[in-house]
């Protein structure tokens, strides 16, 4: 995670903020109540799907979450992010969790690109059990996808998490792929 990441996010912030309120403004301006309170609306629920990055109490993961709300902008792919644990007694360092949640939503942003390809929506779910904490991504699988060029970039977050006992699995049913980033507790190393 890079420090041009965290401007070019604060950038984007920015930009967007000073656009929503020039548009709430011409809204007004033309007496457009109604048409300015659905797009108050509408941006509040975006606000509401970005500020849900800082529940988890890891700072590297809210960038990297950050990092890929903004990514996913840029190629129009739809977020919607879960929070059901803020994995504060992860035992995987911060800095791998946050790099190989951001490696692979990398991965499956990329796979979505495209624009043959439809219904590009990402779900990203942290969750818990008493054993280990983890991370779903679900997408849409593309169509001519190569799931062994998938499952080879996938390797480099494989390689990184297993010193950690964490661990990554990738499922394809019904046409969409699946992302686990599995990673223990730390009162429980065996994952």
């Amino acid at each position: 995670m890079k420090l041009e990441n965290f401007l070019e996010i604060v950038q984007v912030q920015r930009h967007d903020f000073l656009n929503h309120l020039q548009v709430i403004s011409g809204l007004l301006q033309l007496n457009k109540i109604e048409r300015a309170l659905e797009y108050i609306s509408r941006v509040s629920k975006e606000i509401s799907q970005s500020s849900k990055t800082g529940w988890v109490k890891i700072p590297a993961v809210t960038l990297a979450l950050l990092t890929c709300l903004n990514e996913a902008a840029k190629y129009q792919i739809d977020v919607k992010l879960t929070v059901n644990s803020n994995f504060a007694g992860c035992g995987t360092p911060g800095d791998v969790v946050g790099e190989a949640i951001e490696h692979s939503v990398g991965c499956a942003l990329e796979s979505m690109a495209p624009p043959e390809v439809v219904g590009r929506r990402l779900e990203i779910i942290f969750s818990e059990n008493d054993k280990k904490y983890t991370c779903r991504l679900l997408f849409p699988e593309p169509p001519q996808s190569d799931v062994y060029q998938f499952e080879k970039r996938l390797s480099f977050v494989k390689e990184m998490l297993n010193p950690h006992g964490a661990r990554i699995n990738l499922a394809i049913a019904n046409n969409v792929i699946e992302i686990y980033l599995n990673f223990p507790r730390k009162e429980a190393k065996n994952g």
